[in-house]
């Protein structure tokens, strides 16, 4: 017995001091704010990879997506393993790492050159990586991780190691000596970046060389709005990074308008400080929800722009469209506008903007606010809009951009007829769909127009045509059983400005593919048939916007978000080929 009494006492010793090694162990959480500097003008961060993935193998979409896709059973329950491997520090270097790791994103700068008939723009970016972990083994694992990459992208990449500061850099640079990735290393921190300077500028904080951005108030403003603080992920916009951004959008937009080359000039240098005057910052998070990834996105206005557009742009309340019912079933989007006064809106939005311009960028605004809506055929804003109701459809029927068609209810026939009618030109050709006419103009655009249950839908030919078919079948969207159970997602007493379904089946499979493509997350190959049917039964991705106290807020639930829409912009179709190889 006292033998025994003995051995209990030992064993409890050393399961006592095992718990006081591990909770000793443990990664303490840090504000990776502190890792980058104050005049970033993006900055993203995830401080649990662990949890993003937990998160994602949550959704009711890799549910059922990922066993036709060959992924492994179990990922959704290796949480607690990567949490054992975080706590003790047990385990391969790279494992460790990604368990304990916390990343963040920083663009320093957004270069613009010419690239032909488009606007190239090049960030300047870093990510850095603290992996609460040894120097010696976060150099391995970014030489073994960021090595496989460049080896991927570039081929046969020339490496070059030097020291700096004391700081361990390796470099991998391209065939074309243009294209490189930087990584330095320098305790427990890991910084890579395309830029050899944005990784200096991240060390420089660390030596408290240079001013961080963890003190900024916009930045934990934006926080707030989001709910980024227990957000999978989060993500900051600075006033200036915002504008610089706009600036650019500007610029595409300005050559491609239809105003003459004196307008786009002008427009071109108007709009850059226009948009310092009324942008503020930006803030964007990701959580689960209800089965989907909700992410949140807030965009700040300055010069009391929010107070006047909030006083106009009010929704209509309890409001069900009827818009489905007059597109066709396979729609690929749709945006429904609520205003409760369509061209009081209008002119709230011209006198809002306008405000912060001289008299004659107010003359440009109003002619580049009118051309924004010329696409959809209207040209006269204010007396269109004061015939209609209050609700504005615009939809794609596919994925090409020039399938769109406008649905909005009628409220003045007399003023809406002699809209179409100026469209259309001298005598229209009529065609009659089912017991429906549809109104033909004779110009090479082809544009229609027909008057339908209360509505106008206007388009061109084949699109107006395509939803009157679909009417006449009875098969429209309001019989799809995938949009009928996103629009439950939607609350009946929504007071969202703008609404917008769109398919996921891409995003999604973009996603998948790129999942199934690492060899390491596969059990199985790839069954098309079985995942080519489950991506058709995934719900819409919906999102909602409206005005706000000091700006935008915008929610959307999709499958995978942003997630999502990342893998999609580094996957191409060919990975699922490869995935099956």
């Amino acid at each position: 017995m006292r033998f025994l009494r003995k051995a209990i006492l030992i064993f409890l010793a050393l399961l006592l001091i095992l718990a006081i090694w591990i909770w000793w162990n443990r990664p303490r959480k840090v504000n990776m704010a502190a890792y980058v500097p104050a005049d970033s003008l993006i900055y993203l961060e995830a401080n649990d990879l662990p949890d993003i993935a937990a998160g994602i193998t949550s959704t009711d979409a890799w549910k059922a997506l990922a066993p036709p896709a060959g992924l492994k059973s179990n990922l959704g329950n290796l949480k607690w393993l990567s949490r054992l491997v975080s706590w003790t520090g047990i385990g391969p270097a790279d494992s460790v790492v990604l368990s304990r790791a916390q990343i963040a994103v920083t663009v320093l700068g957004l270069d613009a050159a010419d690239a032909g008939d488009t606007l190239k723009i090049k960030p300047r970016y870093a990510v850095v990586v603290e992996t609460h972990t040894g120097e010696s083994r976060a150099r391995t694992a970014v030489e073994n991780r960021i090595g496989d990459f460049a080896r991927r992208v570039y081929g046969e990449p020339r490496v070059e190691q030097k020291e700096v500061d004391g700081a361990k850099y390796i470099i991998w640079i391209a065939p074309d000596n243009e294209r490189r990735i930087v990584a330095a290393v320098m305790g427990s921190v890991a910084v890579i970046g395309n830029d050899e300077s944005s990784v200096q500028a991240c060390l420089a904080v660390r030596r408290n060389e240079r001013p961080s951005l963890d003190s900024s108030p916009q930045l934990e403003e934006m926080r707030r709005r989001v709910g980024g603080s227990d957000a999978l992920a989060f993500g900051y916009v600075s006033a200036e990074g915002a504008a610089r951004l706009f600036e650019m959008g500007a610029t595409i937009y300005a050559a491609q308008s239809s105003l003459d080359s004196r307008a786009q000039s002008a427009l071109a240098s108007l709009l850059p400080p226009l948009a310092k005057k009324i942008l503020g910052g930006a803030g964007w998070s990701a959580r689960l929800a209800e089965g989907v990834i909700e992410d949140r996105y807030y965009l700040g206005l300055q010069s009391g722009v929010a107070a006047k557009l909030k006083s106009t742009l009010i929704a209509q309340q309890d409001m069900t469209s009827t818009a489905p019912e007059f597109l066709p079933a396979k729609t690929y989007s749709l945006s429904l506008y609520n205003c409760r006064e369509p061209a009081q809106a209008w002119r709230g939005l011209n006198t809002a903007i306008i405000s912060q311009a001289d008299t004659l960028g107010s003359i440009i605004i109003t002619r580049v606010l009118d051309a924004l809506l010329q696409p959809y055929g209207i040209e006269e804003p204010d007396n269109f809009l004061s015939a209609i109701g209050s609700e504005i459809v615009t939809a794609r029927l596919d994925d090409t951009g020039s399938s769109t068609v406008t649905i909005v209810e009628v409220r003045d026939e007399k003023t809406l007829r002699n809209f179409v009618a100026k469209r259309l030109g001298a005598k229209p050709r009529v065609e009659v769909v089912g017991e429906v006419e549809m109104l033909i103009s004779n110009n090479e655009k082809r544009d229609a127009a027909s008057f339908v249950g209360g509505h106008l839908i206007t388009g061109n030919a084949e699109n107006v045509r395509h939803c009157l078919e679909a009417l006449r079948l009875k098969q429209t969207l309001s019989a799809n059983d995938n949009f009928r159970r996103t629009t439950r997602l939607v609350s009946v007493a929504s007071t969202a400005n703008a609404t917008t379904f769109t398919e996921d089946y891409q995003p999604a499979r973009s996603f998948m593919s790129a999942m199934a493509n690492q060899r390491d997350m596969r059990e199985e190959p790839i069954n098309e048939i079985e995942l080519e049917s489950a991506l058709k039964g995934l719900r819409f991705a919906v999102s909602e916007t409206q005005i706000v106290e000091g700006g935008f807020e915008k929610r959307t639930r999709s499958s995978f978000g942003q997630f999502g829409s990342l893998a999609s912009q580094f996957s191409t179709n060919d990975d699922v080929t490869a995935a099956m190889k």
